[in-house]
């Protein structure tokens, strides 16, 4: 009687045992299915997309009535900081600084913050590399331009981690300053784009890995 009891336990602890088994089984076939779903599920990113140090770059973008293309990221270093990083949208592919100064249509540069800095800073680093980079009675045709940036900067005398501006040519505009998708400055002088553009793509440029990173290289 005691073997035909133990016999019967042993039995019931063995269903006991395979049942468990089956449902342990069961859940890890239905983790595995639903886990594509959830793969499946999540928003398609474009092709072409690039993100970097954290910050996304659509593969292109509508603006000013035309589609403009993403040319090229990089990151602006500075000693062994990181300052921030930059894309830049033309309507065209451009591999060389002559191709973006002469390319027509609406520009855009657009820069993220990877780092807190003082804005007058910014602004005379700016004013530094430019006038190492054009001559002089070019970079004095950019002086009303930079005045009025000077303006922007005693109002916002800091750009925070995560913050952005966009510097934008539009024809028959001029170029257009944003941050944080406000506008804070129009100058209307023709050739200051370009002026600007010589802080990147400049024979001295701020930063010669984000000038090859803009230009695609």
């Amino acid at each position: 009687m005691l073997r035909q009891l133990s016999d019967a336990s042993f039995s019931a602890l063995r269903n006991q045992f395979l049942a468990a088994l089956m449902l342990l089984s069961a859940s890890i076939a239905g983790a595995q299915t639903a886990a594509p779903a959830t793969v499946h599920g999540a928003p398609a990113i474009p092709a072409g997309t690039v993100v970097l140090a954290g910050v996304t770059f659509e593969p292109s973008i509508e603006f000013a009535g035309s589609r403009l293309q993403l040319n090229g990221t990089g990151i602006r270093s500075r000693a062994f900081f990181k300052v921030y990083v930059a894309g830049l949208y033309l309507p065209a592919k451009a591999h060389t600084p002559a191709e973006v100064y002469a390319s027509k249509g609406p520009k855009r540069v657009k820069v993220t913050m990877l780092r807190e800095i003082e804005s007058g800073s910014f602004g005379k680093t700016m004013t530094q590399v430019m006038g190492d980079n054009l001559p002089r009675e070019r970079m004095g045709k950019c002086i009303p331009g930079l005045l009025k940036l000077g303006e922007v900067f005693a109002v916002k005398k800091k750009m925070a981690v995560g913050e952005w501006y966009t510097i934008d040519e539009i024809p028959g505009k001029g170029t257009v300053l944003s941050i944080n998708g406000s506008t804070v400055a129009e100058i209307a002088e023709p050739e200051f784009f370009t002026c600007l553009m010589h802080n990147y793509f400049g024979d001295k440029p701020a930063d010669t890995d984000l000038k090859r990173g803009l230009l695609g290289s």
